[in-house]
């Protein structure tokens, strides 16, 4: 199956997740992502604003900024194609791009100098190879920057059958929540 057939179905997957399911999996994820050791070592940490069908964000965020870590979170610029860390202080910053992506809607520092990145992604195998959304911006910040990688996943999104292409970066850990432990 092609890198887009792929996609759309585990798009579709994701989207169709029941919501009591989805809430238990999430909250299952930030437990574990808490926990990990590459979060406690990490200072300054890179996360995606999250989408609805995505793991929320919205939690770990809070419970980084409590836990006084530096929250970074994409900003990209669609024109170039390029996309940077930009500092995080506060979720009421977050207003939607024209292309209904959260962003932070005021200047705040970037750096993409990071300890962790969470990284993002729609298709995910065991080895951490990725299906993102298509723009290949995740790809180009990982060849560029040395960082520790981690990805927050539901089981719907594996499959262990993905096109590898040479400039592909697997994720070093992938923590899966099984979705048909939980109610739904």
């Amino acid at each position: 199956m092609m890198k887009k057939e792929l996609r759309q179905n585990t798009l579709t997957r994701m989207r169709a997740l029941d919501y009591v399911q989805k809430e238990q999996a999430d909250q299952w994820l930030q437990t574990q992502f808490l926990s990990h050791p590459d979060y406690k070592t990490a200072h300054k940490i890179g996360v995606v604003l999250s989408m609805p069908h995505e793991v929320n964000t919205d939690p770990i965020i809070k419970q980084m900024l409590h836990d006084q870590k530096q929250v970074y979170v994409p900003a990209t610029n669609y024109t170039s194609k390029t996309m940077d860390f930009q500092a995080l202080t506060d979720l009421s910053d977050v207003a939607l791009d024209e292309k209904g992506i959260r962003y932070i809607n005021r200047d705040t520092p970037v750096d993409n100098d990071l300890d962790l990145v969470i990284v993002p992604g729609v298709v995910f195998n065991h080895d951490g190879y990725r299906i993102g959304y298509g723009g290949g911006y995740f790809d180009r910040y990982l060849n560029t920057y040395d960082v520790k990688t981690l990805s927050l996943v539901y089981d719907i999104q594996m499959c262990d059958h993905i096109p590898i292409e040479a400039h592909d970066q697997p994720v070093e850990h992938l923590i899966i929540a099984n979705t048909s432990e939980y109610g739904g």
